[in-house]
C-alpha cells in the first residue's frame, strides 16, 4: 500500500491564503489513509510548510470516503523496547501539537472514516466540520488493547463531558467497537458544524474563514461528579474484562487526569502508559489478530492451493471478552450459528449477551433479532457437534 502523504494545496479567498491540506495515499477508500512512519514525515514537510507560510486559515481533510483510519498497525511489530513505544507516542503528540500551535483557525474537515489517529489529529485542531455521510468515527485502541497514544485521553475531556469521553474512549470500544455516526459526534460536541456532503469541503473552507474574525469561545466542559462518573465506568468496566485487560482501566485513568492536570502533563502520562501497554499480553494477542483478520486473510498470505471448505458453524472455547469479540465477528461476517463453551453456565450467559448487546445499533430490528438467535452456549463439549470451525480464545 502506498505510504501516506499530507499534501498542501493553496486556496485564494477574499480574507487571505487558505490552506487546504489533503490526507491522501493514492489508493480508493478500500485501503484507508494510515499513519506510519512516511506518513509522519509527509506531515513534517507540511507543517514547515503551514508555519512559515502567509495563511490566514487551515482545513484539513482525507480522500473520498475516508479522513485516516489512525496508525499503521502492520509497524507495531517493529516496536522492541518500551522506549521505542513511548518515542513513538511522543513523536505523535508534538507533531499533531504543532497543528495545535499554528497561529491561524486551523479546521479538520471529516468527510468519512475517521478512527483512531484519525480522530487525535482532528481533536488537535481549534474546531471541526463532520459530513452527514460518516459512518465510522471512534477511539478504537482500547479494542485492541491499548489506549490512544496520540493525546485523545487528554483532549476528549477538554472538549466534552467526561461520561461522554468515557463511551468514546473505553465503553464504545469494549462494546465490540462501537462507532459513531456523523450525526452522533455533532451532537457529543466532537464536532462544530454538521454539513451536507455535496458540497462539504466548500463549506468546510467558509466556516474556517469565519473563524478568522470570529474564533470559537469554549468554555469547559461541565463534568459532573466525576467521581460518580468514574464509579459507574469502571462497575462497566469490570463487566465486560473481569479485570483481565489493562487498557480500559489504564483509559480511564488517564481521562480523570485530563479534567484537572495541565495539557503536557497528561499527555506525558499518556505516553508513558501507551509504552507499558503495547507489551502487555491481551495488546499483542489483539493486534495480531488484526494482522490475521484485517492485512493476512485480505491478502492470501498463507492460503494453501485448495478448495475452502464451507463454515456453516462456529465454536468458541471461552465466554470472556475476546471470544465474545471473535464470537461477534463470525456472526457478523458469516451469519452463521456461533455457539460458546465455558467452565459455568454464568459466564456462558455472559458471554451471549455480550455478544447480542455488541451487534450495530443501526442494524434493522429483524436483522439484530436474527443475529441475536444465532449465538448460544453450553458447558458441556456436545454444545461443538456439527462445527466447521472451533477456535480457543485464551483471554
Amino acid at each position: 500500500m502506498n505510504p501516506t502523504q499530507f499534501k498542501v494545496n493553496r486556496v485564494e479567498t477574499e480574507l487571505g491564503p487558505l490552506a487546504l491540506v489533503t490526507i491522501d495515499n493514492g489508493e480508493d477508500y478500500t485501503r484507508p489513509n494510515v499513519f506510519g512512519r512516511d506518513a509522519l514525515g509527509s506531515l513534517l514537510d507540511a507543517l514547515d510548510q503551514l508555519e512559515n507560510g502567509d495563511w490566514v486559515a487551515m482545513v484539513l481533510t482525507g480522500k473520498p470516503y475516508v479522513f485516516a483510519a489512525g496508525a499503521d498497525l502492520t509497524e507495531f511489530p517493529r516496536i522492541s523496547t518500551r522506549e521505542e513505544a513511548v518515542a513513538g507516542s511522543r513523536t505523535g503528540q508534538e507533531l499533531f501539537g504543532r497543528i495545535r500551535a499554528l497561529p491561524y483557525p486551523t479546521v479538520a474537515a471529516i468527510n468519512g472514516a475517521c478512527i483512531g489517529g484519525g480522530l487525535e489529529i482532528a481533536l488537535h485542531c481549534d474546531a471541526r466540520t463532520i459530513s452527514t455521510a460518516v459512518r465510522h468515527l471512534g477511539q478504537s485502541e482500547v479494542f485492541l488493547g491499548i489506549i490512544p497514544g496520540w493525546g485523545g485521553t487528554q483532549l476528549a475531556p477538554r472538549l466534552i463531558p467526561l461520561a461522554d469521553a468515557v463511551k468514546l474512549v473505553v465503553t464504545n470500544p469494549l462494546k465490540q467497537n462501537r462507532l459513531l455516526d456523523g450525526g452522533k459526534a455533532f451532537e457529543l460536541g466532537l464536532a462544530d458544524r454538521l454539513l451536507e456532503p455535496v458540497e462539504f469541503v466548500d463549506d468546510s473552507i467558509a466556516f474556517a474563514l469565519e473563524l478568522v474574525d470570529a474564533p470559537l469561545e469554549r468554555s469547559a466542559p461541565d463534568h459532573g461528579d466525576v467521581e460518580r462518573v468514574l464509579r459507574g465506568a469502571e462497575a462497566q468496566v469490570d463487566d465486560a474484562v473481569h479485570g483481565a485487560a489493562p487498557a480500559p482501566y489504564c483509559a480511564l485513568e488517564l481521562l480523570e487526569l485530563a479534567t484537572h492536570e495541565e495539557l503536557q502533563d497528561g499527555l506525558r502520562a499518556e505516553a508513558e502508559a501507551f509504552g507499558e501497554l503495547v507489551f502487555t499480553r491481551q495488546a499483542q494477542a489483539s493486534l495480531y489478530a488484526f494482522d490475521v483478520i484485517e492485512r493476512r486473510a485480505k491478502k492470501g498470505v498463507g492460503v494453501p492451493d485448495a478448495t475452502p471448505r464451507k463454515i456453516e458453524k462456529v465454536g468458541v472455547v471461552g465466554a470472556g471478552l475476546m471470544a465474545s469479540q471473535l464470537a461477534t465477528l463470525f456472526l457478523r461476517r458469516l451469519e452463521v450459528p456461533v455457539v460458546l463453551r465455558d467452565l459455568t453456565q454464568e459466564k456462558v450467559d455472559e458471554g451471549v449477551e455480550a455478544v447480542r448487546a455488541s451487534l450495530p445499533d443501526n442494524l434493522a430490528e429483524e436483522k439484530r433479532r436474527f443475529l441475536g438467535s444465532l449465538v448460544s452456549g453450553s458447558t458441556g463439549w456436545a454444545v461443538f457437534d456439527g462445527c466447521d470451525l472451533v477456535l480457543e480464545a485464551v483471554f
